[in-house]
């Protein structure tokens, strides 16, 4: 995420960051409000729960953001404190209330400085809740208060998401080709990457689908490597280049041997083997895969197809 900060006299911890799993990212300052006076109670108290905010200690801040709310009418920390009182409760893991919360911000402060924070983790709660079509108006907005704000990129790659998610398959490559055209720096490039092959993927046109996926595999520090050498595996399986598939499936046990996928992968050995009239291969992979994956909903597929395809 491309990070642009705020910040005014006398604000500690100022700053943010984001990722694809979240993100952090202390979001002290107050924007356009005036200067504060560090010895008032309710800078003191703001201080306070910004302090536990930063260390994580989530619902100590959400408690003190909100008692700043119901004690302070006048405090010029008001709008920031709705807004951290509603991400605290977002980073509690409570999507409904964190919506309620960050929409009673927005009505309530109309043109905050945190508008598009609170729009941005509106979107990502109504994600988390898995209402898509929900999510992509509130990531709309949040990338239009301010295209080159503090979470534009981390916006854009979610509106491409989201339309993935919604299966929108023209949307999601036009959003994500967005992303990684207009934020190169971003630290969403990869999501947007993977998931622009995984569109290529389900659309059928493999070629492209293996070509995001090599520029995400050349990424040192991706946290899509596995996944996408997966897909890369499956790209050339369903092109029928059997070879080359097997290649890459043994790629994903090899070089990400703690990937959520390795099952997976041997079950594809065993179906390649199987169309390779590959018997002793494919009994040998079978064999593996009990062994290592015996709960995997892979290994009656794979036994299925071993049986199936006369081995």
């Amino acid at each position: 995420m491309l990070v642009a900060v705020i910040c005014l006299p006398l604000v500690a911890g100022c700053g943010g960051s984001g990722s694809a799993a979240g993100g952090n990212g202390s979001t002290g300052g107050n924007g356009g409000s005036p200067r504060v006076d560090p010895s008032a109670p309710d800078e003191v108290l703001f201080q306070a729960a910004l302090l536990d905010y930063d260390a994580l200690n989530y619902a100590a801040a959400r408690d003190q953001f909100k008692q700043l709310l119901d004690t302070y009418s006048d405090s010029p920390r008001r709008d920031n404190a709705a807004y951290l009182y509603g991400r605290s409760i977002y980073e509690l893991l409570d999507f409904p209330a964190a919506v309620t919360a960050l929409r009673d911000m927005l009505q309530q402060y109309p043109g905050s400085v945190f508008e598009q924070n609170a729009r941005y983790y509106v979107g990502r709660s109504l994600f988390r809740l898995k209402d898509f079509a929900g999510a992509l108006p509130e990531f709309v907005a949040a990338l239009a208060v301010d295209p080159a704000g503090l979470y534009a990129d981390n916006s854009q790659y979610y509106i491409g998401r989201t339309h993935y998610e919604l299966k929108n398959r023209p949307e999601a490559e036009a959003e994500l080709s967005k992303l990684i055209n207009d934020y190169p720096d971003s630290s969403y490039v990869d999501n947007a990457l993977y998931y622009l092959g995984r569109n290529y993927f389900a659309i059928k046109n493999q070629a492209m689908a293996i070509a995001q996926f090599d520029r995400v595999l050349a990424m040192v520090d991706s946290i899509y490597k596995d996944n996408s050498q997966y897909y890369k595996a499956r790209s050339y399986y369903s092109q029928g280049t059997l070879g080359t598939a097997l290649t890459e499936f043994e790629k994903v046990e090899q070089d990400y041997p703690t990937s959520v996928y390795v099952d997976n992968a041997i079950h594809y050995l065993v179906r390649i083997y199987v169309d390779q009239s590959d018997c002793v291969n494919a009994s040998a992979a079978l064999a593996d895969l009990q062994a290592r994956f015996p709960t995997s909903t892979y290994f009656p597929l794979a036994q299925s197809y071993f049986t199936a395809g006369g081995c």
